[in-house]
């Protein structure tokens, strides 16, 4: 049984677009929540490439920006390494 979470996203020809959630938090430096995703690709090395967001979990419709401070990304990166294991 799938138990994972999907978002999807319309691009701009049209096409819908799935990704399975892998984790979503709320930062205490920010104050933001954020959505950790992936589209299950692998980069040029091989690893799994994913995506990170700010959303509202309130909306229904939660706008997704993305992150922009090097602090922000500070703790993304290190809350993905500690969840997501290195083969």
């Amino acid at each position: 049984m799938n138990n994972l979470k999907k978002i999807s996203t319309i691009l701009s020809n049209g096409t819908k677009v799935e990704y399975n959630v892998i984790l979503t938090f709320k930062s205490n430096q920010t104050n933001k929540n954020y959505v950790i995703y992936t589209d299950n690709t692998l980069d040029q090395t091989k690893k799994l490439r994913f995506y990170v967001a700010i959303y509202d979990p309130t909306s229904e419709n939660p706008y997704l920006g993305e992150p922009a401070t090097k602090e922000e990304w500070t703790e993304i990166t290190n809350i993905i390494d500690s969840v997501i294991p290195v083969k």
